[in-house]
């Protein structure tokens, strides 16, 4: 049923017309010849003119017209294709790649007709089967069915077929997932076998991604067997090719082993080093690449050094060393005011807490006078006068007696960033004792903490920041921190509250600006299937990032070979997409001139392979015949794909929707009204001409 639709009322169609009669019979009434001619030919003309002028502000109108538009959509059928590595770990790999083509290129062929037939793979869309190429080194079937769910929700699906060898090593059971699909039968093809063969592999390595120079650091590695003999191998620990230790290990069950083994190295050279395990074959072993593993670790000689000062017994410096004991990259030194070392530049940062409350004024003045930064843990029983002579850059008043203030985390601090969790926690934690009277402190953002009487915030600090670079300081107003621990242990069973809140303090005040004019940004370490992105910055003498100069950069292999690369210049600094690179140690370096000057960067990264996919040697068909079952389609094995290609065209619930869509039209797009109009006013013309009118 055609509708019309204008912004103002239909009603006006009767008074237009009126006018465009009127004015076309005043206009002709004006003309002497027209008296001479026919009743009938005067009608004739005053009527194509009034239905011209009628239609022309009928366009004017804005009429809209509703219309239908009828579609049918046919069904969807898609295939997921597991293009993982482990698709090619069983006996049947030879055929696997071929049969997956023939069975898209049926697949496409036979729904051609009736079905619409798309195919994708674990990260794109499949133009032509012979784009299928099984080298995915990770396996996410959760992902896949999530995107094809998002991407094609509402559309007519008429199946889903997936083909998958049934194990994934990434993301959740595919199982809960393809149930998204209600309503839609979800078919399975696999391949492999469900049969355990004899097989031993390097499961997992546990080891420290940094360790420190001159130091040891463990590595533990766990071997699995199943069906393995009761027989004696070898592994191997080896670096650049030479052997650093080996080990004689026994499976104990022939069904299942689990072994796990020890090694401790030394950390003798600054660096990123490339580890591998080896273990030796057994009889009969199926698969040997899952007999060696790599793994990387980053060896440092950043170790900062933290003094902890305590000028009386007190149970905060416990509370602030256990929290620091967790952090590798840290060597906390407690000493009292008494004991404090003469070279107080080899430290990093000074604990200090109760300031002055020991009376040595030379240890008193002797910290003070150090660059260090410093964290004042200002007590109750610290003086007014040393608090003065600490120069906190606040304008404190005390009146002799103590309080206690709860913390408030302020918002508004962004020095560092703390968990909301750590936030919430803070909030509740109890108060610290202090000196009663006013803290007044003008960098607000440079406040973590307010102090709170009964729940209401006050304006002043409770722990708060300030100096620049090597002179920075923080300023905890009140003794207790030790309470915090305990209360973050009652309220989470845990101290990583309490912890994270010394941690960020402590980062905060070694961390140094780095003053480099040249700075490049790169993992450490990265999967070989990520890609490689790296970040560069230059800056003038003034500090002011600039893209000038051209930065080169040198990239050699493992296998010694060299590529050389120039970043990229955006708005303020560089980019550089090396790709995804195969696994294994780099070296790089680098370089960009500017004014006469040379600058240089260098170090190295590794690449570590995943290995994800070579630890699978046998197929999961449990688990796909229990997706096809709940999805209500079949389970086959994929040189059987043709069961499911005529099951699905024998289905009488896979069927064309049809539906009808409104479509809205104005009326000025009508081209043929447009030619009315003008065939109106040349009919009337003609006649005018011909009935003898000039």
């Amino acid at each position: 049923m055609t509708e019309f639709f204008s912004d103002i009322s239909l009603w006006l169609l009767v008074p237009l017309a009126i006018i465009a009669v009127t004015i076309s019979f005043v206009l002709y009434r004006k003309k002497g010849w027209i008296k001479e001619i026919s009743a009938f030919n005067r009608f004739a003309l005053i009527s194509l003119r009034s239905l011209g002028l009628f239609l022309i502000g009928l366009l004017l109108l804005g009429i809209l017209i509703k219309g239908a538009k009828s579609e049918v959509d046919q069904p969807l059928i898609l295939t997921l294709v597991d293009n993982s590595e482990s698709m090619l770990n069983y006996s049947d790999s030879s055929t696997v790649e071929q049969l997956s083509k023939e069975f898209i290129t049926e697949a496409g062929n036979n729904f051609k007709s009736d079905f619409n037939s798309l195919t994708f793979d674990l990260n794109k869309s499949l133009e032509n089967p012979d784009s299928l190429v099984f080298n995915n080194s990770k396996t996410d079937l959760s992902q896949l069915f999530n995107r094809t769910y998002n991407n094609y929700y509402g559309r007519n699906i008429g199946a889903v077929i997936l083909l998958s060898d049934g194990n994934y090593n990434e993301g959740s059971t595919p199982l809960s997932i393809a149930q998204k699909f209600k309503n839609t039968p979800v078919y399975t093809l696999s391949v492999g076998d469900t049969i355990q063969k004899v097989d031993h592999s390097i499961k997992n390595i546990t080891s420290n991604k940094i360790a420190f120079l001159d130091n040891k650091f463990p590595v533990e590695v766990s071997i699995e067997g199943n069906k393995t003999p009761e027989v004696a191998f070898e592994i191997k620990l080896i670096e650049g090719g030479k052997i650093i230790d080996s080990k004689t290990l026994k499976h104990q069950k022939e069904s299942y082993s689990l072994l796990k083994t020890e090694f401790i190295l030394d950390a003798k050279s600054l660096g990123i080093h490339e580890y591998t395990v080896q273990i030796s074959a057994i009889d009969n072993e199926y698969n040997l690449k899952n007999n060696e593993k790599s793994f990387f670790v980053e060896v440092l000689d950043d170790r900062s050094n933290v003094l902890l000062v305590s000028e009386g017994i007190n149970p905060d410096v416990g509370a602030i060393k256990n929290a620091l004991s967790t952090e590798d990259n840290l060597q906390v030194k407690t000493v009292t005011i008494d004991e404090i070392p003469t070279e107080l530049e080899s430290f990093d940062l000074v604990i200090w807490h109760n300031p002055g409350v020991a009376n040595n004024n030379a240890a008193f003045n002797q910290l003070l006078k150090t660059n260090t930064p410093k964290w004042f843990i200002v007590t109750a029983q610290t003086k007014r006068v040393d608090i003065a002579k600490i120069q906190l850059l606040a304008n404190i008043s005390t009146t002799g007696s103590a309080d206690n203030f709860g913390a408030t985390f302020n918002p508004s601090f962004n020095l560092f960033k703390l968990s909301s969790e750590t936030q919430k926690n803070m909030n509740q934690f109890p108060p610290l004792n202090g000196h009663y009277g006013d803290v007044r402190y003008t960098n607000k953002s440079s406040i973590l903490a307010y102090q709170s009487v009964g729940g209401i915030q006050k304006q002043d600090a409770l722990f708060f920041f300030g100096g620049q670079q090597d002179e920075k300081f923080a300023v905890t107003y009140g003794s207790g921190l030790w309470s915090w621990r305990i209360a973050d242990y009652q309220m989470n069973q845990s101290h990583i509250h309490f912890n994270e809140i010394v941690h960020k303090t402590v980062q905060y005040l070694i961390l140094k600006e780095n003053t480099s004019r040249l700075r490049i940004q790169l993992p450490s370490v990265l999967n070989s299937s990520e890609e490689m992105m790296i970040n560069a910055a230059f800056y003038n003498k003034s500090y002011e990032a600039i893209t000038t100069p051209t930065i080169q950069f040198e990239l050699t292999a493992p296998n010694g070979e060299k590529f050389d690369y120039s970043f990229l210049p955006l708005t303020d600094n560089y980019a550089l997409d090396l790709g995804q690179l195969n696994p294994g140690k780099y070296t790089w370096k680098a370089t960009t001139e500017y004014n006469g000057s040379t600058f240089m960067k260098e170090g190295t990264f590794g690449v570590k392979s995943l290995e994800l996919e070579k630890q699978s040697t046998k197929a999961d068909h449990q688990m796909l015949i229990q997706m096809a079952e709940n999805g209500n389609g079949k389970f086959a094995m994929l040189s059987d794909y043709q069961l499911i290609l005529d099951d699905i065209k024998e289905r009488d619930d896979i069927t064309p929707v049809a539906y009808e869509a409104s479509t809205y039209h104005k009326l000025i797009d009508y081209i043929w009204l447009m030619f009315i109009i003008i065939a109106l006013f040349t009919i009337e013309w003609i006649m005018r001409r011909y009935l003898g009118s000039y």
